[in-house]
């Protein structure tokens, strides 16, 4: 097994995971599934939950916290999450009395061989978390999803990372056009909604140009959005700021995939 690895397990509004192995720390962003489907995802991945040392929560909306309960009873593990959001999950959840809060964005914390940094972002939670995540070969990990717009916070976190994952939710005249009642839509296009593919997209130059070396697409809506619509329009914007995206053995200067909505894709290349 490499030094480092990470991977999405889950991602979308049915559920949001994320796996990360840095030297001897193994770790989760989020747990949105149950404590059953993240076991079956780790062990596919040749691990388990019995070796994942802390959970970092993004905030307390079920598609990130589904399986918080059940874990922290059997396994009995650090959660670290935002001041705001821990307080509703200590009301909400039996067996997360004992969170670890991260007060204010810029904390750290330090794992044994890991570097946590969080970030703010604006989401209509309590409160909302990306992470900046110092790797055992010094190399470093964005995670951003649940984006109303990007603000200093997201783009502090993100700028300067090797690999990253962004939120990539929605494209605008799919959600325009679709199914979902009107005030679900505005609370989409909010500024404490989600991101759009287009958005995300014009996003992209400028963290190839501050060094990153692959990216994964994250939390696309199901009815809202299709893979190869988020990928189409980040590849665009990528070619038109002359940023090469590297497709099987052909070389680029950037990787691009989109996650899965439950099966791990691999965020290290």
């Amino acid at each position: 097994m490499r030094k480092v690895e990470a991977y999405t397990l889950f991602s979308g509004s049915g559920g949001n995971a994320a796996y990360i192995k840095s030297g001897s720390d193994e770790f989760l962003i989020d747990a949105g599934v149950s404590c059953r489907a993240l076991e079956r995802a780790l062990c596919d991945l040749g691990t388990s939950l019995s070796n994942i040392r802390a959970i970092f929560i993004t905030h307390e909306h079920g598609d990130h916290v589904r399986g918080l309960e059940i874990i922290a009873k059997k396994h009995k593990l650090p959660i670290f999450v935002n001041s705001k959001s821990a307080s509703v999950l200590k009301a909400q959840c039996r067996y997360v009395e004992d969170l670890i809060t991260i007060k204010m964005p810029g904390d750290k914390v330090y794992l044994a061989d890991t570097m946590i940094e969080s970030g703010d972002t604006p989401h209509d939670s309590a409160a909302c978390s990306c992470y900046r995540i110092t790797l055992a070969d010094g190399t470093k990990l964005g995670y951003a999803t649940d984006i109303g717009y990007l603000n200093s916070g997201v783009s502090e976190i993100l700028s300067g990372c090797d690999y990253i994952v962004v939120e990539s939710n929605h494209d605008l005249d799919m959600l325009r056009k679709g199914p979902y009642p009107d005030y679900l839509k505005r609370r989409i296009l909010s500024d404490s909604g989600h991101l759009s593919n287009k958005t995300c997209a014009a996003f992209l130059p400028s963290l190839v140009n501050f060094g990153a070396k692959s990216i994964v697409l994250a939390h696309l809506s199901k009815e809202n959005n299709e893979p190869s619509v988020a990928f189409t329009e980040s590849r665009i914007a990528l070619n038109s700021s002359g940023i090469r995206i590297g497709i099987d053995d052909v070389l680029g200067d950037v990787a691009l995939c989109v996650a899965e909505v439950c099966s791990p894709v691999k965020v290290i290349v």
